[in-house]
């Protein structure tokens, strides 16, 4: 049983409030602990003098207190998460205590200023870069000043006049009760916070288990999951608590959202996106995103585009409009299989998920009575009408739940008998959703087959720089790896079922395209160049 912890932490007035704040926490569960609070001295707390811009340390406002951790001569540490560099120390842990409070940047204008839109402003205040140049990006002739300090010094030398405004971090002022002088709160377009903003942390030593049960039971659980990811875009991004880099993630309704900015290597740009996940699904979303991001920044131009699906080229003409070479090499091949009706009377509707579908289904079945037609995609209702028929329904998204629920809202096969037709290598998701409110029956009419041989043209494009493959389906992807090197190449993917089997297999999309259709494909190209 633990009787006494010795607290470590930074002497400013804040770092004082949060480690009493904790302690407070602490004591209503484990009143029978004393505590005692030790004040450090950092590096940060030193070098008042010192860009944070310049310095090179990412344990600059915490290596102190883990080294007196490490010495035993504190027994927890109690810090703002987003001074902790994103690697960690191998011999201390850290979990994330109590909720989170606001992670957004604010805006605090000097006393009686009626100036208080920031375009209005000359001279603005913060030591930090990452602050710094967001703000560039909002009003390039804006001035900005170094401005170093805690909290209460930052704001003496914005009223004794030598800032018009300065940029704060709200859960600091929030913390030391001086809400009332925030003038604007940032959105996370404008300024995007650091990683960990707004959440404090408790570090401890590795394997001391009686402390971690204790702290335990203040930590809440979706602060932990959202600061977490954070801390893995940084990682991988390789930034630390003085670099431009920015990251903010959003538990929300069951949803994790993560948006981020990483700048180029002379921070003259940034590159800016973000990614939804369902929670449970939602492990390494930050090392996704950061990692996309990266590629988005590395890839600046695209002037080569490889495409292997087996169907014509004519959907990407938007990409060729903008002078982007487009090569086409199939790696699948379709085979079509023998199927059997047995009555096709019995249907009111069947449902193509592909062209393929189509046309293997009516090079064998010829006539059929009243039966209606139901189409996934544009492609797949262009050859359902060359062959003379019109669809009832088309969907624009192949994603099985997205079009069930389609079905099911507008009504038109609720209690219908349906046949779905589809290749033999489609899996069980959609015929499954359908059954939830209709009768479904499933055929195969045709197969993919994987082409057996590489082609050396293909394989000196694919290390040309700036050359994109798209991949429109698991199967060509699986042929893909056969014979190439997929790190040679940048990916993009079609859809999400697409993109979960590569990166199943280990490999990475720079991009996802939200529209299954080789023009949400075209469009999402052009709109991701035209961000970077």
């Amino acid at each position: 049983m633990i009787n006494k912890l010795v607290v470590g932490s930074r002497a400013s007035n804040l770092a004082l409030t949060q480690t009493n704040y904790v302690i407070e926490e602490l004591r209503k569960i484990n009143p029978n602990i004393e505590f005692v609070v030790k004040k450090i001295k950092t590096k940060g707390d030193i070098l008042l003098n010192k860009d944070l811009n310049k310095i090179i340390d990412k344990g600059f406002f915490v290596s102190e207190i883990q080294n007196e951790l490490l010495d035993n001569s504190i027994d927890i540490a109690i810090h703002s998460l987003k001074d902790l560099p994103s690697e960690g120390n191998s011999n201390l842990d850290c979990i994330t205590i109590t909720e989170r409070e606001d992670p957004m940047d604010v805006l605090v204008v000097k006393k009686n200023l009626k100036k208080k839109d920031l375009k209005d402003l000359k001279l603005i205040g913060t030591s930090s870069i990452r602050r710094q140049k967001q703000i560039q990006m909002i009003h390039k002739d804006l001035k900005i000043k170094s401005l170093r300090g805690n909290v209460e010094t930052r704001i003496k030398k914005l009223d004794e006049g030598d800032y018009d405004g300065i940029i704060l971090a709200a859960a600091g002022l929030k913390r030391l009760g001086l809400e009332q002088r925030i003038t604007k709160y940032f959105n996370s377009n404008e300024i995007t916070p650091a990683a960990g903003q707004g959440a404090l942390a408790v570090e401890f030593r590795k394997n001391d288990k009686k402390t971690l049960s204790i702290l335990k039971k203040i930590q809440d659980e979706s602060t932990e999951i959202c600061v977490k990811e954070e801390r893995k875009f940084l990682k991988t991004v390789g930034g630390g608590c003085s670099s431009p880099d920015a990251v903010l993630c959003i538990f929300e309704n069951n949803k994790v959202k993560i948006e981020g900015k990483i700048f180029d290597s002379n921070r003259k740009k940034y590159i800016a996106g973000s990614m939804i996940k369902d929670l449970g699904t939602h492990k390494d979303i930050g090392v996704k995103l950061a990692k996309q991001l990266k590629s988005k920044l590395s890839a600046t131009t695209i002037k080569h585009i490889i495409l292997t699906n087996e169907g014509d080229t004519s959907g990407f003409k938007s990409l060729v409009k903008k002078n982007i070479n487009i090569y086409h090499y199939p790696l699948i091949e379709i085979q079509p299989v023998e199927f059997k009706i047995n009555d096709i009377k019995t249907y009111d509707y069947i449902i193509f998920t592909s062209k393929n579908g189509v046309k293997n289904f009516f090079n064998k079945v010829k006539t059929y009575n009243n039966v209606k037609f139901i189409c996934i995609g544009s492609k797949t209702e262009y050859m359902l009408n060359k062959y003379g028929y019109v669809s009832s329904f088309t969907s624009k998204r192949n994603y099985a739940e997205i079009m069930a629920r389609e079905l099911e809202k507008n009504k038109l096969i609720n209690g219908k008998n349906i046949l779905l037709i589809q290749g033999k290598i489609a899996n069980e998701n959609l015929k499954l959703e359908l059954k939830k409110f209709c009768n479904v029956d499933r055929i195969n009419v045709y197969n993919t087959n994987a082409k057996e041989d590489s082609n050396e043209k293909l394989k000196k494009l694919i290390s040309t720089k700036s050359t994109f493959t798209v991949f429109t389906s698991p199967s060509a992807f699986d042929s893909f790896i056969k014979f190439y090197y997929p790190n040679k190449t940048k990916i993009i993917s079609i859809g999400n079922t697409t993109t979960k089997h590569i990166e199943s297999k280990g490999y990475d999309c720079m991009l996802t395209s939200q529209m299954q259709s080789y023009e949400g494909i075209s469009a999402s190209i052009i709109k991701h160049f035209q961000q970077v």
